[in-house]
């Protein structure tokens, strides 16, 4: 499913439902680019659905990007809404590869008895891009699970706030892990927020946000690479892990 924005002073919005039948097992292939040329913005919202009925399995990769020389702000700004019935599994794979100014996803997830969530969110950002990534997972189900992990890189000046809230209403399992690695000036604001409200809920969140240690690029330099080419070795293996 492809959305591309080739030119600024553009504002596309895009409704995707996905309604995925009991006992299904579905690949969903997604993909956003945003181009500017322009001092305008050029934008993308992207608007997503999931319903996942009994025992079905769903496997969702999205990935995006922002191309162009323009002055205007490029920007791309994902929501997701998921609805997991029992025994319903959803493997999120999402990567933001670069030159994305400004981005602002929201994620909201309902758990039903044994379903599990799986997502897995790789951001870039550089010289003074912005990004926000905010997940609220309600696991009402019993012996449900959610595994939120975050994996960005903040280099130059740029900033990236990370959120995720994780409810657990039943006997349940949910864990949040937030990694990072800071560049030059970049930030990074890591904010979980655990509530168990029931006495078997087992939440964890787990947070490392730091810069490349001297010991990997020296290590690297000694194979060959210089201290850029070290650097960006490190980046691509983290983000991708």
């Amino acid at each position: 499913i492809p959305a591309c924005v080739t030119h600024s002073d553009v504002n596309d919005l895009v409704y995707n439902d996905f309604y995925v039948g009991e006992g299904a097992d579905v690949t969903i292939v997604a993909g956003c680019g945003v181009h500017s040329d322009g001092e305008e913005e050029a934008r993308h919202n992207g608007i997503h659905r999931f319903f996942v009925e009994k025992g079905a399995h769903v496997l969702y990769q999205e990935k995006h990007v922002g191309t162009g020389t323009g002055t205007g702000s490029r920007r791309i700004d994902p929501v997701s809404d998921i609805y997991l019935a029992e025994d319903a599994v959803l493997e999120m794979d999402t990567v933001q590869i670069g030159g994305v100014d400004r981005t602002d996803r929201k994620t909201t997830a309902q758990l039903a008895d044994r379903a599990r969530l799986i997502i897995h969110e790789s951001i870039l950002t550089e010289g003074e891009q912005t990004a926000k990534s905010d997940f609220s997972v309600s696991i009402d189900g019993a012996d449900a699970s959610v595994d939120l992990i975050s994996r960005s890189v903040a280099k130059g000046n740029s900033h990236q706030k990370y959120h995720s809230r994780i409810l657990g209403n039943n006997r349940c399992t949910g864990h949040s892990e937030c990694d990072a690695i800071l560049v030059g000036s970049g930030k990074v604001n890591a904010a979980p927020e655990l509530f168990a409200g029931h006495i078997d809920a087992s939440l964890i969140h787990e947070a490392a946000i730091g810069k490349i240690a001297g010991e990997q690029i020296i290590k690297l330099r000694t194979l060959g690479l210089t201290e850029e080419e070290a650097e960006e070795r490190i980046i691509r293996g983290f983000l991708q892990g």
